[in-house]
């Protein structure tokens, strides 16, 4: 129980405290960002940072080109240990260029049944600085940097799935449906993967030879521009091309009643176009499953944040820690380095895993990210990609 005298110490410490403020605001002094306490505080405060956020060290163990613009490396972890990870997940990997860390998230193209390693497929992008990068100079004995796996991009329950490719999208799309395919008798696969000509497919052999070997598999390819003699589908997978396959799909389905997913990834028109397609069609949202990648920007905005330092309140675990922001910190950065149990896993606004509800306070947060509109007006961030302007308070649940 504290005493009378310790709790009226408390009540003159606070009001010397207020009349030094009130004093400082009328002689126009302005007041420091983080405020020194005299004595313990009812919040826990770190006393030491712990190291955060630190990716750990992959081998490259060999390079095999996969088509002119894409190439495959197959990775292992840098202590020995399997690569362990869910078919369809992906790595954030921290690549250092020009003196900049650049966060570059690649889909595991391989099966996880074939570990212990794993294999990231880069596909080169008009300008992508670590695509052309990997692509033009990663050999073997490279030590890549990397965090995850990560992302909810999975095989669940479903025993029809109905997968929608367009160019690198096959990455995580062939290692879903090879490891279902190999696991399970009950599910049937069927993939339609588009390119722009027959020589930007990449895994060709692996999918024809896996459509081979599986009876309750189909594959179809569709090209942009096509060679002569091209008996497979002509065009880009828009309404054009989607709409007729989809309706030779209805119309071969064994069991109208069997529990169908569509899984697609690919560039973003292509799958805003077959979303909107799906809907049209009465597909439930919740059957339509999407990998996004949307590389952050290389460098944060600092035009909205502070110069100097914020503290930010975190509620997380049922307690509340006092956490100082420096510029530019994110606030995962900040809270983990505080000690406060933050949770994360691709550090860069792709897989929601630091999703958390901003109580109190504005925040800047690096676009785009994986947030929907819908969770944005309810409230939520993502700590790995905000940057407090202000006096913050945020729930961890």
């Amino acid at each position: 129980m504290e005493s009378i005298a310790r709790r009226l110490e408390r009540r003159w410490n606070t009001l010397k405290t207020d009349l030094t403020w009130i004093g400082r605001d009328l002689r126009g002094q302005k007041r420091p960002p983080v405020v020194a306490r005299r004595g313990p505080s009812r919040y826990p405060v770190a006393t030491a940072p712990r190291p955060a956020l630190r990716p750990r060290p992959l081998r490259v163990e060999a390079v095999v080109r996969e088509t002119p613009d894409a190439v495959t490396l197959h990775l292992a972890e840098g202590d020995g240990t399997p690569l362990a990870f869910e078919a369809g997940q992906f790595l954030t990997f921290h690549v250092e260029l020009d003196g900049q860390t650049l966060k570059r998230a690649y889909s595991l193209s391989s099966s996880p049944l074939d570990g212990p390693g794993a294999t990231i497929t880069v596909k080169r992008v008009e300008g992508g600085r670590v695509s052309n990068h990997l692509n033009d100079h990663a050999a073997p004995g490279d030590r890549l940097l990397a965090l995850g796996p990560s992302g909810s991009f999975v095989a669940g329950a479903a025993t029809e799935l109905v997968m929608l490719a367009g160019g690198s999208g096959i990455t995580p799309i062939a290692s879903i449906a090879e490891t279902l395919l190999r696991t399970r008798d009950d599910v049937r696969v069927h993939l339609l993967y588009g390119n722009r000509a027959e020589a930007d497919v990449i895994f060709r052999d692996r999918l024809e030879a896996l459509a081979r070997s599986h009876a309750n598999s189909s594959l179809a390819l569709a090209l942009e521009a096509p060679p002569a003699g091209w008996s497979g589908l002509t065009g880009r997978l828009d309404e054009a091309v989607l709409g007729p396959w989809l309706d030779r799909l209805e119309h071969d389905r064994l069991e109208p009643s069997v529990d169908r997913a569509y899984y697609v990834c690919g560039p973003e028109a292509m799958m805003d176009g077959a979303r909107a397609l799906l809907s049209a069609r009465g597909v439930p949202p919740e059957a339509i499953f999407e990998e996004r990648f949307r590389s952050p920007a290389d460098a944060p905005a600092s035009a909205e944040l502070p110069a100097e330092a914020v503290t930010v309140r975190v509620r997380a675990a049922g307690r509340d820690t006092i956490v100082p922001v420096a510029p530019g910190q994110t606030l995962l950065e900040a809270g983990l380095a505080a000690g406060v149990p933050m949770p994360f896993s691709c550090a860069m606004g792709g897989c929601a895993a630091c999703k958390c509800k901003l109580a109190e306070g504005e925040v800047v947060m690096d676009e785009p990210n994986c947030l929907t509109d819908r969770e944005r007006a309810d409230g939520w961030i993502l700590a790995c990609s905000s940057r407090p302007r202000g006096p913050v308070r945020l729930e961890v649940v």
